[in-house]
């Protein structure tokens, strides 16, 4: 008999299986769209509703920044704030200096 104090967790693999999805009949719609597109025929109702998701899709990206522009506009924020804490640092600072030369002149 083996015993193990410690179990260490298996490999396991993600492996979906789709149930309904059928690739020739994506292909079809796809096919039938671009041909009422060059037709300039109207669309179907299921056409409005895989155009509204490519819309949905479109705009999330769009309003989804990159990781560059976020990582600038932080940067930037956390420079901006070092900066008015040195500031404001240097002003506690000057006012000691001078609040300690008053007193050191008083008593001097």
């Amino acid at each position: 008999m083996k015993f193990t104090f410690i179990k260490l967790p298996n490999h396991r693999r993600f492996n979906p299986q789709t149930i309904y999805y059928d690739e020739a009949k994506e292909e079809r719609k796809e096919r039938e769209r671009r041909i009422r597109e060059e037709l300039g025929l109207s669309p179907t109702d299921e056409e409005d509703a895989g155009n509204f998701e490519d819309r949905i899709r479109g705009r999330m990206r769009r309003r989804i920044k990159s990781s560059f522009e976020i990582a600038h506009s932080e940067r930037r924020k956390s420079n901006i704030r070092l900066i008015i804490i040195l500031i404001a640092l240097m002003a506690l600072f000057y006012y000691l200096l001078q609040a300690g030369y008053e007193w050191y002149s008083r008593f001097m």
